[in-house]
């Protein structure tokens, strides 16, 4: 066995205790623990990267921190959506661009993270057994909307995952008035980073793969700088979407991103590094001025296909 094949190895046992332990005691704070009415999840955002950006937009002012319960998608949406939290999640619509909220559709592999490929805790059977299950059932939601994938275009992000389709959908969830709470799960700015172009094909290598390219000697300053541009990008729609929705609105992220901090690079799960588990928290007060009409549906987990790998693949999960 090669030493990066054993290295492999050993993470996953250190995963495997990890998942044991916080799957009986979170270690985070639980956004259902807050006081809210819409919460906008900005993927791998920041808080230092949304403080610097904070000159250029009027609603981001005072920035604050919470400890994530996650230091990945798939382990936030498993530590926040849980049984304890079911009278509030029964009146919650979840408006999500993340693949890995498949998850509360049924698909609940639990020992499965794209970090753990090929390493014992996938292969045998009893390693799930010992992490409490304590995901509500999918009938719990008040509403779920799975916008993962667009049935009607083969491309490796698509469009339903962009911030102008997350933006729509959750204001026609708003308005519906048949919420007490809406999340929105924006999938930027994770990677890839829509800086040169916000077509995939035409996107830079290092905005595809920021962090190959910063092990392959791509300068932080140049990957930061496109992870930026990726925040304003959402940015400008969450912007758009405060004057859209009325009610106390808190923008925060699942989870933060590393750039080579330690020698460590994107975000795994069960690492406890301030920079993944210190997420923003920012409130803003918003008001409806219905500058937007949405032409959009809420088809609910019946427009639930599976991610493809391709996809998977361009978000850095494969």
């Amino acid at each position: 066995m090669n030493r990066k094949r054993a290295l492999k190895q050993l993470y996953a046992t250190y995963l495997f205790f990890w998942l044991v332990a916080t799957s009986r005691r979170p270690v985070g704070t639980n956004v259902f623990e807050r006081e809210w009415d819409v919460l906008l999840i900005l993927d791998t955002c920041r808080t230092d990267a949304l403080r610097e950006l904070g000159p250029e937009y009027e609603f981001i002012r005072d920035v604050e921190e919470i400890w994530s319960v996650g230091s990945t998608s798939k382990e936030w949406i498993e530590q926040t959506f849980t049984t304890q939290y079911a009278s509030e999640i029964r009146n919650t619509a979840y408006i999500t661009g993340n693949p890995f909220s498949n998850t509360l559709l049924g698909d609940r592999k639990r020992t499965k993270y794209g970090t753990t490929n090929e390493t014992w805790i996938e292969t045998v059977d009893w390693s799930a057994a010992f992490i409490r299950d304590n995901l509500v059932d999918p009938d719990e939601f008040g509403h779920i909307e799975p916008l993962w994938v667009d049935t009607e275009s083969d491309a490796r992000v698509a469009d339903s995952q962009k911030p102008e389709s997350i933006t729509n959908h959750t204001i026609q969830a708003a308005r519906s008035g048949e919420y007490d709470r809406v999340i929105a799960h924006y999938m930027q700015p994770h990677s890839p980073y829509f800086a040169s172009s916000k077509e995939y094909d035409q996107l830079l290598e290092y905005e595809k793969h920021p962090f190959g390219a910063l092990k392959d000697g791509t300068d932080r300053e140049t990957v930061w700088a496109a992870y930026l541009e990726n925040l304003r990008y959402v940015l400008d729609h969450v912007e758009s979407l405060l004057e859209n929705v009325d009610g106390d609105v808190v923008i925060t992220a699942d989870h933060g991103e590393l750039f080579g901090e330690h020698r460590m690079y994107y975000h795994m799960p069960g690492n406890p590094h301030p920079r993944l588990k210190r997420v923003p928290w920012l409130r803003v007060e918003a008001s409806d001025e219905r500058t937007i009409r949405p032409d959009v549906t809420l088809d609910g987990r019946a427009g639930a296909p599976e991610a493809s790998e391709k996809q998977l693949e361009a978000l850095g999960y494969l």
